[in-house]
């Protein structure tokens, strides 16, 4: 191998590292996407599931009931912004991992090439050998 594959390689290596780091960032955004997902959910079901109808009840039980609601409303805010905070993370790390593939498999062309132009060198070598055993085995006959 000469030393320019070596160094390839090495950088290959290092290239399949980063994107294999680059795969395991984008599973957790989505696995975190998809609980921050579950929770927003939770949210908006439990603010749904406040009876709405109007019941003659005392201030401060409707003091606390509007806080309640106030608090399952917040809920709903808090819960859904964390989702599309995953969400855009679970894209930039998608945006990450494509660029990593992207490097990789350029450099994986080039070794690939590499590998040709030495398996090409050494055909060429082998074949002088075999023209120069043919040569020499004429003029022993000859």
């Amino acid at each position: 191998m000469s030393a320019r594959r070596d160094r390839l390689a090495v950088v290959l290596k290092v290239r399949k590292i980063q994107e294999e780091r680059r795969q395991a960032d984008l599973a957790r955004a989505l696995a975190d996407a998809a609980v921050a997902e579950g929770h927003a959910d939770a949210a908006r079901q439990r603010y749904a599931d406040v009876d709405a109808s109007p019941r003659v009840v005392g201030a401060a039980a409707f003091v606390a009931a509007r806080a309640l609601a106030s608090g399952r409303a917040e809920q709903v805010a808090v819960t859904s912004s964390r989702h599309e905070m995953a969400v855009g993370e679970s894209d930039r790390a998608r945006a990450l991992l494509t660029e990593a593939m992207t490097r990789t498999s350029g450099l994986e062309r080039l070794v690939e090439r590499e590998d040709f132009i030495a398996l090409r060198e050494l055909l060429a070598s082998d074949q002088r050998a075999a023209e120069e055993s043919a040569g020499a085995l004429k003029r022993v006959l000859a």
